[in-house]
């Protein structure tokens, strides 16, 4: 509710029906607190707190506007008449304070009802304090009962006050007894250091003491104080302590690295004696025990790594690892030499791989990239150096192939030529050349083939005495055979031999004049009758036949031979049919 009456009444009019004509308000100018200590108002403060109520205001908002109903005691109303026309201020008033003091009222009764259910169970003194509030509490009520606001809400805020003072003691009895029960633990658990810091572990004690009195006698403000002086002594000697164990714990890691075992083994067995449970300092006591030995092999290992021994340098640091595998020394040595050999073979890998394909040795470089690879999977380089290098040998092989087939073809090694233009249509099905040169040697490898074929016929045929078809057999391998091959010796023989047999030979032949005498072979003979003649018969293999009506057949076989002279025959049927 607006406490500026001007404000209230614009807002009024505001919400009347600008219709119906504007109504008039009875004005109460009603003030108890003032009267209720003036004695010369006695009969207007009890006409106003006289009856049942008193004065009921009610206020109800009905359409547009408010309308205001007064409920007065009969001997009040014309002493109400008499004031209808003061101003609404007075009454605005009043409103204000009965709802600033039910506000404050609802807020103490919150706060003293969370209060109550603070855990104070077995303090007398906390339960006092929460007495003395309620009391004080019902004053405050009393006040509102009679109306009272001004007082009412003074008291409420008293009430306010000593809620917020309880509230803190029992916030400070909390505290101070969870202080000193942490002060049991801490004091406890650092009893083995406090000659480290006696001087601090010993006025803990007296102030803890101070404190546990205080709070045993409800001043627990002043137990806090105490009980927060203990604690943070006890804080400086746990101080004093973490101090000693780092120092002491920095000093033996110096040694361990100094390769000094029993001084590291001295320190880290006084933090040990502070600390029997630091997981940290029996970790580095166990290191303490084997420094000396992993030292050496530290120092062998820097000692090689520096004279450029990387294999050397890695056992060293490996075996130092062994002995002890918290040494961060060991273990970055042999990271940083085992990556020095990668570096070093990957280097050595590469410009291998670059002088091969230089000197057109690409497997040579392939295989030298594959092994860079396998060094440094992750480099894209040299997987993109790989397929250069793939793609380089393939031209590279396609053109020499192309070369030593064509250097084959020159030698007449028509067998290896077609190998390698063979080759050549496997990998480049489209390549001319090779489908060209593969088409030429297999002509010439065939002509060759089949002149050796038809020599070798020719040969078993002369020796089976067919000269005339050792003649052409022979023929034929002459047309076959390229004109740059030169006929060995067994050929020229042959050769020669089968010209002497392509000359005729002279055969004289004698018969009876009655006897038909017919020959059949290389070279025929009609059947004829003489007496004598000579037959000129190409070398080869003949049937001589002699015939006469009545008589049996003669026949017999006859070989020609060229270069030899010829045995005269006689050829005659006499030996009669017996039929």
């Amino acid at each position: 509710m607006s406490s500026d009456p001007t404000n209230q009444e614009q807002e009024m009019a505001d919400l009347r029906d600008p219709k119906q004509p504007a109504r008039k308000h009875k004005v109460i100018h009603w003030n108890p607190e003032d009267e209720e200590g003036q004695p010369g108002k006695t009969s207007t403060a009890k006409a106003y707190l006289g009856g049942a109520l008193g004065a009921l205001l009610v206020a109800v908002i009905l359409g547009s506007g408010y309308f205001l109903f007064v409920y007065q005691a009969p001997d009040e109303i014309g002493q109400s008449s008499s004031n209808e026309e003061l101003e609404g201020s007075s009454l605005n008033r009043a409103f204000e304070s009965v709802s600033r003091a039910q506000g404050v009222r609802d807020n103490i009764e919150r706060k003293l009802e969370a209060a109550t259910q603070m855990p104070i169970t077995g303090n007398e003194v906390l339960r006092q304090m929460l007495i003395n509030i309620q009391k004080e509490k019902i004053d405050a009520d009393d006040y509102m009962r009679r109306s009272s606001y001004a007082r009412a809400i003074a008291q409420y805020n008293r009430v306010d006050g000593l809620i917020e003072e309880f509230t803190s003691e029992v916030e400070n009895k909390q505290n101070a007894q969870s202080l000193y029960n942490n002060f049991l633990v801490k004091s406890s658990a650092l009893e083995r250091g406090k000659h480290l810091n006696p001087e601090d572990f010993q006025t803990a004690f007296f102030a803890a003491s101070e404190g546990k009195n205080f709070l045993d006698t409800g001043s627990f403000t002043p137990a806090l104080q105490r009980l927060e002086e203990a604690e943070s002594k006890l804080d400086a000697v746990e101080t004093s302590i973490n101090n000693f164990i780092r120092s002491n714990a920095a000093l033996g890691q110096r040694f361990i690295s100094q390769g000094k075992s029993s001084e590291a083994i001295e320190a880290f067995t006084r933090v040990l004696e502070i600390d029997p449970a630091n997981e940290e300092a029996v970790r580095l006591l166990e290191r303490a025990r084997v420094a000396d030995r992993a030292f050496l092999a530290l120092q062998a290992g820097e000692t090689s790594e520096d004279g450029g021994d990387l294999e050397s340098a890695l056992t060293s640091f490996q075996e130092a690892f062994s002995i002890d595998s918290g040494s961060a020394k060991a273990q970055s040595g042999v990271a940083r030499v085992r990556r020095k050999i990668q570096e070093r073979d990957f280097t050595n890998f590469f410009a291998a791989a670059k002088s091969a394909e230089e000197s057109l040795r690409f497997e040579d470089a392939i295989e030298n990239y594959r092994a860079a690879l396998e060094i440094f999977p992750s480099r894209s380089d040299i997987e993109t150096a790989i397929e250069k290098a793939r793609a380089a040998k393939r031209q590279n092989d396609i053109v020499t192939r192309i070369t030593r087939a064509y250097d084959h073809e020159r030698a007449y090694e028509w067998a290896q030529a077609r190998d390698l233009y063979q080759e050549l249509v496997n990998m480049e099905p489209d390549l001319q050349e090779a489908k060209d040169g593969l088409l030429r040697t297999g002509r010439m490898i065939r002509s060759i083939l089949r002149y050796e074929k038809l020599l070798e016929v020719a040969k078993g045929e002369a020796q089976s005495a067919e000269f005339q078809l050792a003649i052409r057999t022979f023929d034929q391998a002459m047309q076959s055979k390229p004109t740059y091959v030169q006929l060995d010796d067994e050929a020229e023989r042959l050769r020669k031999f089968l010209q002497l047999q392509s000359q005729p030979v002279p055969v004289q032949i004698t018969s009876d004049g009655t006897t038909w005498v017919s020959i059949q072979g290389p070279s025929t003979l009609k059947p004829e009758r003489f007496e004598e003649r000579t037959v000129n018969l190409l070398p080869g293999k003949y049937f001589v036949i002699g015939r006469r009506k009545g008589y049996q057949d003669v026949r017999f076989g006859l070989q020609i031979r060229g270069g030899m002279a010829q045995t005269p025959l006689t050829v005659i049927c006499e030996t009669r049919n017996n039929y």
